[in-house]
């Protein structure tokens, strides 16, 4: 009996001795608890405008390649969401080669084949970019920095984007177009909606490189002729169509001094 009341109380003991330091523990507070991922981080987007120029130009356009400069305007609710506006207007317009080669095997007179037009005809009715507008929310999922080579260090942060706008559009040669039975010259504003990626690359805690890849969708119809089949060029030839565009700007951060969290 003496024996197993001594191991009793042995085990007792230990059992108190092995506890009573783990609850003290589990009552004490880490250090770490409630504390920022981040110490003393550089607050890039957070309540700061951004504002600045930019130049854009389309991609893989069957007529036309549009050249816009323009300028942008972004205000970030907090790291990661933002709202931003846009201007783009052109300032120039190359043709493609499709179009070269298109239009070399065209009569330069009245063709002989009904419907067809003239060389100058389908010029003529060809549609140009004049100017884009537009707004998005913008919501950035990585942020961070990187380094080049472990000497040059930068910040960035990727973001994707959605939203509305306005396309300007407009036959090549108007009076051409409105001489043609078989062209439809529609023009002025398109309405459209917008979706694409985009990223922020900084020099400093005020200026960054901005660089959006952008698909403005709207109802155009780029080579102003009969689509459908139905034997005349009209507002029933309007299809939705994808105008993909690749945008730089130099974005100046407000205010310049960045703020730096606890």
């Amino acid at each position: 009996m003496t024996n197993n009341t001594h191991r009793r109380f042995a085990l007792v003991a230990a059992l108190l001795i092995t506890a009573l330091p783990l609850a003290a523990q589990a009552q004490r507070k880490s250090p770490l608890e409630d504390a920022p991922a981040i110490r003393k981080r550089v607050e890039l987007r957070e309540t700061r405008f951004e504002i600045g120029p930019g130049f854009s130009s389309t991609i893989t356009q069957d007529f036309y390649h549009s050249f816009l400069g323009g300028v942008r305007l972004a205000f970030h609710f907090n790291d990661w969401l933002s709202l931003a506006a846009f201007g783009s207007f052109a300032v120039a317009n190359a043709e493609t080669g499709f179009q070269q080669r298109l239009v070399e095997t065209l009569p330069a007179m009245t063709p002989s084949v009904p419907r067809e037009p003239t060389g100058p005809q389908a010029q003529g009715s060809m549609q140009k970019i004049k100017a884009l507008l537009g707004a998005q929310l913008e919501f950035a999922p990585f942020t961070g920095k990187y380094s080049l080579f472990g000497k040059i260090f930068a910040h960035y942060d990727f973001y994707i984007f959605g939203g509305g706008g306005l396309m300007d559009v407009g036959p090549n040669n108007a009076s051409e177009c409105m001489a043609s039975t078989t062209s439809y010259c529609p023009s002025g504003f398109k309405p459209g909606g917008q979706a694409g990626v985009g990223l922020h690359t900084f020099f400093n805690n005020w200026l960054a490189l901005n660089v959006e890849l952008r698909d403005f969708v709207s109802r155009l119809d780029p080579s102003g002729r009969d689509v459908n089949g139905d034997g005349v060029a009209n507002s029933n030839d309007l299809t939705w169509t994808s105008t993909y565009l690749v945008t730089a700007n130099v974005m100046f951060f407000l205010p310049t001094l960045a703020a730096i969290s606890q």
